[in-house]
Parts: structure tokens; sequence; C-alpha cells
């Protein structure tokens, strides 16, 4: 049993490591779903940081925070939060629209 586990981990090392999250993450296309399925609630003109329990912050609100990061947005996506509908995002999806959100913030 040990010897297969030891033989399928370095068959699993030989085809090299898996990219690193969202390695390949574009930008474009996490706007063109954010646009598709995310703009009537959160990427409206003017709006900001959420505004009570039940607001919704905007993606720039979302990538200002403070401590957001690119990993931090796609554990949010990856857990479907139950206020949000669940659009069933592929993997790529997910890091494609963390690519968007984090690519609003213009500051450090």
């Amino acid at each position: 049993m040990l010897r297969l586990r030891t033989a399928a981990i370095v068959a699993l090392l030989a085809l090299g490591a898996p990219p690193a999250r969202g390695e390949d993450a574009d930008v474009a296309k996490g706007r063109e779903l954010a646009n598709a399925l995310c703009a009537e609630c959160h990427l409206r003109a003017g709006q900001g940081e959420k505004e009570g329990p039940m607001g919704v912050p905007g993606f720039v609100a979302v990538a200002k925070r403070k401590t957001q990061t690119y990993d931090g947005i796609i554990r949010w996506l990856e857990a479907v939060p139950p206020m949000m509908p669940d659009h069933h995002l592929t993997q790529d999806e997910i890091f494609d629209l963390a690519a968007f959100i984090m690519s609003l913030r213009t500051e450090p």
C-alpha cells in the first residue's frame, strides 16, 4: 500500500507542479463575467462599501478593503456566500473574476 502511494506521488511529481492559483487569470474575462453576472448588484455608478446589514458593496470598495487579497476573494467566491446567487462558477471563472476585482484596486 505504501509503495502504491509513493508511486502515485512520484508519478504526479513527474508531471510537474500544477500552476499556481490563478496564474493564468484573465482580467478581461473577469470583467465580462462581472458585467454579465454581477453588475446589477456590484457595479453601480458611485457605489461604495455596503451600508447597513442588507447593503451590497461595489467591487471597487471590495478591492480597496485594507486587508483584501486575491486569495481572499477566491475563498469568498468558492464558499458561495448565502446572500449571493449561486452562479455555478468554474475555478477559472473564479480566478478571472478575482483578478478583475483586484484590478480595481488603485492603492497598495
